[in-house]
């Protein structure tokens, strides 16, 4: 007599494990790599598919095992979200926002219902059916929602659509690279470009958190460097900011209001271009967690990429998943541990680059420091962040000015080595992306129009110094933002006649975090 075997209709531990990823990658479809979004799909499903045979395994039912996964599923992945809901609240004297509080509930939920469903004479075809049409239905909606993302906003997969051949032109980018000449430019010093993420200017320090950067700054110009007094960056956030001083062009165009950042923009930037042409090596040291480092992380032009993460599972779309989860605490340790581990080797491999070539470099190193979240003491000691969205947070301005010191002495080791040959000394340029937010909410500053004049000169005083062997002309009281720093420096070395652009800032006035820019140049420079 043949065994009849019952049909199997289990599907909603299996979709659901895929909702996570996909709601994420949803509300971040532009900016995420899809590779990375495949990889982190089939893992999560993989890992759905694995506990679910070991349940079975054990109870020995189809439909029980997949109720048990599916409500592991929804306690895990949505541990994350209820507790950035109640993270401030209290209760008496009780923070109940606290894992210690918070988990209790979430354990004891799991446990009750694996019980139920374990002990349970009750069938339950009818309960799957359910379970799998609102697992279905919810999987069906996120879908629709990116193939309605993906049709209405085509161009916007400039990034991950271009080929090699395409024109940078052909996304405004019309900077003309300079002609090989590689003889002639052999013996042209070495060059450093440090970017210090989120580090403001000395003026801004002493206005907004009482702190008085002058020892730095002087220990900067007695070793030559002109520190740019008036200096404002171009936008207010990393991406744009970057991009726009990288190719040298501002990245908003006023008269189409359109903004340009395909990943060509990233992966053959017009600064590293004109370098390779000359003969350069490309050297980088990226900053961990920033799009702009994941999608340069596959550029051609680069001949040496140092402390990189994995880009799997380092990935912020897997960091952002896993924060959902149950496993958010174990997460921020793991991503504080990996973070202060890249700074310090960002710090430590940034001067000893100059020995590994033959020809001269140009070294982008990307410091995430001090930027929040801040993991480093005055003393570079380590600290943990203040908060578990602490990758957002600018709240602690003890964290930020701390991590400012550290930054000072780490700069300090570096430009102490880089100088030690003065027969032939290198370009050093340090200069951060944006300024600081403190007290600044999405939206706050353009209300009405009007902008805030303190807090956009707060997120746009950024930090410049510049190390310019045989330059004479003084740079520290002119008006210079990013975007003419590299116009500025092949002009003056590599015989270029790049027209200085009109220095202009402008402030993302979307309170979603999407781009439409404001001109705040008025603000700033009277």
């Amino acid at each position: 007599m043949q065994k009849k075997y019952k049909k199997f209709n289990v599907f909603h531990p299996f979709l659901l494990s895929l909702v996570p990823v996909l709601f994420i990658y949803s509300q971040n479809i532009h900016e995420i790599s899809i590779l990375k979004f495949l990889f982190l799909v089939l893992s999560i499903f993989l890992v759905a598919v694995l506990l679910w045979l070991l349940v079975r395994f054990i109870i020995k039912n189809n439909e029980k095992a997949g109720l048990i996964i599916s409500l592991l599923l929804v306690l895990s992945f949505s541990y994350g979200h209820i507790y950035l809901l109640v993270d401030d609240f209290t209760l008496g004297n009780s923070d109940l926002g606290r894992h210690r509080y918070l988990i209790i509930p979430f354990v004891i939920s799991f446990i009750v219902g694996t019980y139920y469903f374990v002990k349970t004479k009750v069938k339950l075809n009818k309960v799957t059916t359910i379970f799998n049409v609102f697992a279905a239905t919810f999987l069906a909606v996120i879908l629709i929602n990116i193939v309605g993302s993906n049709v209405e906003n085509i161009d916007s997969f400039d990034g991950t659509l271009i080929t090699t051949n395409t024109s940078l032109a052909t996304y405004g980018m019309d900077v003309e690279i300079i002609s090989p000449h590689q003889d002639e430019f052999k013996n042209h010093p070495d060059v450093y470009y440090i970017v210090l993420d989120g580090y403001t200017s000395s003026s801004s320090l002493k206005k907004f958190l009482n702190y008085d950067n002058q020892e730095f700054v002087s220990y900067l110009t007695d070793k030559g460097f002109n520190v740019n007094h008036k200096s404002y960056s171009n936008y207010e956030n990393t991406d744009p900011s970057m991009i726009s001083t990288l190719n040298m062009r501002y990245v908003y165009d006023e008269d189409t209001q359109e903004f340009h950042i395909p990943e060509k923009m990233y992966t053959e930037n017009v600064v590293m271009q004109n370098f390779k042409s000359a003969g350069y090596k490309i050297v980088t040291l990226p900053a961990p967690l920033l799009n702009l480092s994941n999608v340069m992380g596959s550029s051609q032009l680069f001949d040496l990429e140092l402390c990189k993460r994995n880009q799997y599972i380092d990935s912020e779309l897997l960091s952002m998943t896993m924060k959902t989860s149950i496993l958010v605490l174990a997460v921020e340790k793991w991503e504080e541990h990996k973070l202060r581990e890249a700074t310090l080797c960002n710090f430590s491999e940034l001067p000893k680059q100059h020995q590994k070539f033959d020809k001269p470099i140009f070294v982008y190193a990307h410091m995430l420091i001090p930027h929040p979240p801040y993991l480093f003491g005055s003393e570079g000691e380590p600290v943990s962040s203040v908060r578990p969205e602490g990758l957002e947070s600018w709240e602690n301005k003890e964290g930020y000015v701390n991590e400012v010191k550290f930054a000072n002495k780490k700069i300090k080791q570096v430009v102490d080595e880089l100088l030690t040959d003065l027969e032939n000394p290198p370009i050093i340029i340090i200069q951060s992306d944006h300024g600081s937010h403190f007290d600044i909410e999405p939206g706050c500053c353009l209300a009405d129009g009007k902008p805030s004049n303190e807090n956009i000169e707060q997120m746009m005083s950024n930090f410049s110094a510049y190390y310019l062997p045989g330059i004479e002309k003084n740079l520290s009281y002119d008006v210079i933002t990013p975007v003419n720093t590299f116009r500025i420096i092949f002009n003056s070395y590599f015989n270029t006649d790049y027209d200085l652009l009109e220095n202009k800032m402008y402030l993302n006035n979307d309170p979603h975090g999407l781009y439409s820019y404001v001109d705040v140049t008025d603000v700033l420079v009277p």
